[in-house]
């Protein structure tokens, strides 16, 4: 039998595949928090905000005419946090610029949407992970993020290494945050996938709806979870557990929205056009940001949770 075929490969007269225009985002977007929160504004580098207590609630029966006994009251605390930089530069040169691409567009405009959302998962990221760095001595200042800034509230918890997550353990962490806080309790949990995904094994049987003739879909996940003392909606999350971060000692995180807010010192954000120094356009998107945590005994954290 001849083997003597023209075969394709090799054939460098072929006419090259059309290349579709559309181009694929591999990279996950995690911008559930930053989106959810209130956005308010800085007016300084050290952010600082007020709040103050009421009396403990106590037997009020006064003598007819007696003269009033004058208790001693509070002024307000002031809390900071530290305003951070963000900056996502990039370079796009004149040649870049001018040949044509198969998506058909400019590609400085395609690096500035590129840009927005890469600043947008880095907001979220140090929203929620930031640890706080003064500035001072010459080095980048950083907020305290949601886990580090509310560590110290009555409602942050750490449980012996590999703990088995439970409804059970969720139900006395609700009950916590009621206990702690003043009513305005955590209403969305934040989950890595896999006690995202061991949650949902909360419930002991699947939900078959049947939506007419042969088509069925079976319900096996939990959207909000109801107790006595609360409902939180469930939430799956990127960056609260990351590789690095221990296998045997998961993470839960529960906030209040209404009391955690986005504070930008000037604007929310800027892209910004860098001077020319070669045939290439430079441009930057910056903010400067910090988190307002209003009252950190309205949302939870807990850790040391195996699935």
């Amino acid at each position: 039998m001849s083997t003597n075929f023209v075969r394709s490969f090799g054939d460098v007269s072929r006419k090259e595949d059309v290349v579709l225009n559309a181009i694929e985002i591999l990279t996950a977007k995690e911008t559930q928090i930053f989106n959810m929160l209130g956005k308010t504004e800085a007016i300084d580098t050290v952010h600082s905000y007020l709040t103050d207590t009421l009396d403990a609630p106590a037997l009020n029966a006064q003598k007819e005419a007696d003269d009033y006994s004058y208790g001693a009251r509070t002024t307000p605390s002031r809390l900071t946090n530290i305003v951070q930089h963000l900056q996502k530069p990039f370079a796009v040169s004149d040649v870049q610029r001018d040949i044509q691409h198969y998506h058909g567009r400019d590609e400085l405009q395609r690096q500035t949407e590129k840009a927005l959302m890469e600043f947008a998962n880095d907001a979220e990221f140090n929203l929620v992970r930031s640890t706080l760095t003064s500035g001072i001595s010459g080095t980048a200042p950083a907020m305290s993020g949601i886990i580090e800034a509310i560590s110290t509230a009555l409602n942050t918890t750490t449980h012996v290494s590999g703990v088995a997550w439970s409804a059970t353990i969720l139900d006395a962490l609700i009950k916590n945050n009621y206990e702690n806080s003043n009513g305005d309790m955590a209403t969305d949990l934040f989950m890595g996938s896999v006690l995202r995904q061991a949650t949902d094994a909360f419930t002991a049987k699947s939900n078959v709806v049947v939506n007419g003739g042969s088509v069925s879909t079976i319900v096996r996940t939990v959207s909000t979870y109801q107790t006595a003392f609360g409902t939180v909606s469930m939430h799956t999350h990127r960056y609260l557990q990351q590789a690095g971060d221990s296998t045997s000692r998961y993470r839960v995180l529960g906030i209040n929205p209404d009391k955690l807010k986005v504070a930008f010192l000037r604007r929310p954000y800027i892209d910004t056009d860098i001077a020319r120094t070669g045939p290439a356009t430079k441009r930057s998107v910056n903010a400067s940001m910090t988190l307002e945590v209003r009252n950190k005994n309205s949302n939870f954290f807990a850790n040391g949770f195996s699935s």
